[in-house]
């Protein structure tokens, strides 16, 4: 693959890097960022890891203390970015994105990428951009270790589901036994801590928006939503909300399902899932969002209601869900 090889030469040129991932990161986002960030810093290079908000709770054991700044350090003159997982410039967790005048790495597997860098390493066929991750160290002989192999596991299972979404093809399976076997991982405990640790208030608020849960289409399309108050009441990381909108999915003749999450600010952030009927990557598209076939996301500017009206009336006129 030429891009790669093209990669692994600029950054054995390059001594200041800056590394980041997509705005609300996720698993795969954090765990390649995490990755590719100590395999370059043990050799030698200067990377700054770059995220405008915290790092999620359930992935706090991945990280390396005092080493994600939410800004650009003082003294900090990088000559190159890598954005990871991030499917658009315009989604990259960095302040004032905008006034990124460096050349841009983008690596990344969700087919709704706008290759927008310099240099693109886009494969949809990957289930995670931790596969890539993964592939670009092997091939650039970098030096792993179990913490750099922890989080390239957690990259490719939660991106797979932990190997349940149809995604999780042969790279996935073979990349996670030889990181498992190699470097003694404890793939339960991965998944305890990222999947079945949660707070009372999480669990409390899950039965709340359950209560919200809604039919449409004929019961083709499934819908609930989080309010700003029922955040209030039982206060949580957004990220610790990602798993419900998949009790929506679960129903029995659901082909769609939307959750709809209010945030401060004037936004709503909604998480679309689909089964094999619907790729809800282009029905997100419509909305400024994308993702993957299977699973994607948006952003919308306005009220929940009002944010609600609008998918819905969308999709009731959309042939794919008639």
């Amino acid at each position: 693959m030429f891009v790669l090889n093209e990669i692994l030469a600029l950054l054995s040129a390059k001594d200041q890097i800056l590394l980041t991932t997509h705005l609300h990161p996720d698993g795969d986002g954090l765990g390649s960022m995490f990755a590719l960030g100590q395999a370059l810093r043990k050799r030698g290079k200067s990377v700054y890891t770059i995220l405008t908000e915290d790092v999620p709770s359930s992935f706090a054991f991945l990280n390396y203390p005092n080493l994600v700044f939410q800004s650009i350090p003082d003294g900090c003159n990088p000559s190159m970015l890598v954005a990871l997982d991030c499917g658009d410039a315009d989604r990259m967790a960095l302040p004032n994105s905008e006034e990124i005048h460096i050349p841009i790495v983008n690596i990344d597997h969700h087919i709704s990428n706008s290759n927008y860098g310099a240099w693109n390493l886009v494969v949809p066929e990957a289930a995670a951009t931790g596969e890539l991750v993964y592939k670009l160290l092997v091939a650039g002989g970098y030096e792993l270790d179990q913490q750099i192999a922890m989080a390239l596991y957690v990259a490719i299972a939660t991106d797979t589901g932990f190997f349940r979404y149809t995604n999780a093809g042969r790279d996935a399976f073979l990349q996670a036994a030889e990181l498992v076997r190699d470097y003694r991982l404890d793939p339960a405990k991965i998944a305890e801590i990222v999947h079945e640790q949660k707070t009372l208030n999480a669990i409390m608020l899950l039965g709340e928006v359950l209560g919200t849960l809604t039919l449409a289409a004929g019961g083709k399309v499934a819908w609930m939503y989080l309010s700003h108050d029922m955040l209030q009441r039982y206060p949580v990381e957004l990220e610790e909300t990602e798993g419900f909108v998949n009790y929506a999915r679960s129903i029995i003749g659901v082909e769609i399902a939307l959750f709809f999450k209010e945030t401060q600010g004037g936004e709503v952030r909604i998480s679309w899932r689909s089964g094999p009927e619907a790729d809800v990557s282009q029905l997100a598209a419509n909305f400024g969002g994308g993702g993957h076939a299977r699973a994607a996301g948006c952003t919308i500017n306005g009220s929940l209601r009002d944010s609600v009206d609008v998918v819905l009336d969308f999709l009731a006129s959309n042939q794919e869900v008639k």
